[in-house]
């Protein structure tokens, strides 16, 4: 009888992870009901009203989980031995203890697949805008990446500069994160499914520590959080606030979300907000541009201004600063993370934002 107890105990243990399981192989055959039920479903009823309450904290606490992790730990695996220790049926306490850890972690699996996993395999971006697609050229991407340079260089002048002749907001750091989801209040009119109930960015208080790992933003499934390191270049910061917002929303592909927090920025009305999501576009397509054909690409660089110029030098000598064994070993981790789930491109999968832009451009431009 008690042997029968234990097996459904560690049945019911297990449960969060067999659902978990099936999730992560099925949920990908069957986008229509992953968009759908999923993605416009659950993970709003449970998300949205886990994000607005969390954006009533003015702090991540997210990263406070992050400190308080290690100590926590410690403390409760501290306990656990010296219960172990004092109790004459040693292996119940051991067999508890086990079972509880394996729920925990199972249920953490779970509550990642509900909150950001499934929307790894909801319908393409590219599908719900009901983007063209075709075969680009060296020319097309010229285009796009010469209107993006000159409307960053346009949206520029009315920006303020440091001493250093570099951008700084027109408003507060914390303004430009609780502004970061208003970016989206147009194109959301048009494309109804983007949709949030974080209305605060969470900054990082640790945030130079963040740059050794080149992290600019993290989205927390299980905090709901969007979380921005504000360590890094001012103009960056807009760009990646909105690229978190867009997690928020369901968006779990890097590449979709770049290019949905460029669409949010460059039509947000907001002037911050707009040259970040200008300039941050132009800097991958000039980079894809300069591997596509190298004439173009000296031709499209001609096209930023003095001001532009300066603000990505600024940004090459910050990221500079941390370059080394920790900044690699993140940079791998992330890699691994996006291709565990069924993302073959890794973090290149940043980079395929370029072709979102080309077949959005294609609308009205090329």
């Amino acid at each position: 009888m008690k042997s029968k107890s234990l097996w459904l105990k560690w049945i019911f243990c297990l449960i969060p992870l067999a659902v978990a399981a099936l999730m992560y192989f099925l949920l990908p055959l069957f986008p229509y009901f992953t968009e759908y039920v999923m993605s416009r479903g659950i993970f709003r009823i449970i998300g949205f009203p886990l994000q607005w309450i969390m954006s009533l904290l003015p702090f991540s606490f997210t990263e406070l989980i992050v400190v308080l992790a290690l100590p926590i730990l410690l403390t409760l695996l501290i306990v656990w031995i010296i219960r172990i220790v004092k109790k004459q049926n040693k292996r119940k306490v051991v067999e508890k203890g086990v079972r509880f850890v394996a729920w925990c972690v199972n249920l953490a699996f779970l509550v990642f697949m509900v909150m950001h996993g499934a929307n790894y395999y909801r319908l393409p971006l590219s599908e719900l805008m009901s983007l063209p697609d075709r075969e680009y050229t060296a020319e097309d991407l010229y285009t796009v990446t010469c209107d993006l340079a000159d409307k960053a260089a346009k949206s520029r002048e009315s920006l303020p500069e440091d001493e250093n002749g570099c951008t700084v907001f027109t408003v507060s750091q914390s303004e430009i994160l609780k502004l970061a989801d208003n970016c989206y209040d147009n194109i959301s009119k048009k494309y109804p499914f983007l949709k949030t109930g974080v209305w605060r960015v969470k900054p990082v208080a640790l945030s130079p520590l963040w740059s050794y790992t080149a992290t600019t933003g993290v989205y927390c499934p299980w905090t709901s959080e969007a979380n921005v390191n504000t360590d890094a270049p001012q103009y960056s910061i807009p760009h990646t606030a909105a690229h978190e917002i867009a997690h928020t929303m369901g968006i779990a592909k890097e590449n979709e979300c770049n290019f949905i927090a460029w669409l949010a920025c460059s039509t947000s009305g907001l002037p911050d907000f707009e040259y970040s999501g200008y300039l941050s576009a132009y800097t991958y397509c000039i980079n894809a541009l300069y591997r596509a054909d190298k004439d173009l690409y000296a031709q499209a660089k001609a096209h930023c201004s003095e001001g532009m110029n300066r603000d990505l030098k600024n940004e090459n000598e910050y990221w500079d600063k941390f370059e080394g064994e920790v900044m690699e070993a993140s940079q791998s981790f992330n890699d691994s993370f996006i291709k565990a789930n069924r993302d073959e491109n890794g973090v290149l999968s940043y980079n395929l934002m370029v072709e979102l832009m080309l077949r959005y451009y294609d609308i009205d431009i090329i």
